[in-house]
């Protein structure tokens, strides 16, 4: 039986938020390991500065692999250390059909 992809909703919401230019800084340097990261399909980052609001959607090649990041120490430990909190917000989420005009290559 082939498993389906899987998706993780985050969504941070800091006491003091960033800016969009300083929370991007942030992101783009982590690029280079998602990019490697083993049963991760893609990543997207967001930001919303008018609600002060940032997060990501993942999408996983299964959900074990899901499982095995959200219980990794990068997602326990590493996240929250770099951030200086927790997600506020996290769903397990089920992957329809995906569309990708153009690949991303570098930041």
């Amino acid at each position: 039986m082939v498993e389906s992809k899987k998706a993780l909703w985050v969504v941070f919401r800091p006491e003091s938020p960033e800016t969009g230019a300083a929370m991007r800084e942030k992101f783009e340097g982590s690029y280079p390991v998602f990019k490697e990261m083993p049963g991760l399909y893609s990543k997207h980052w967001w930001v919303n500065e008018e609600r002060g609001e940032w997060g990501a959607l993942y999408v996983f090649d299964t959900e074990k692999d899901l499982r095995e990041y959200i219980e990794s120490d990068r997602w326990l430990n590493k996240v929250p250390e770099k951030y200086g909190y927790k997600p506020a917000e996290v769903s397990i989420l089920d992957v329809g059909p995906i569309l990708c005009r153009e690949a991303v290559t570098r930041p």
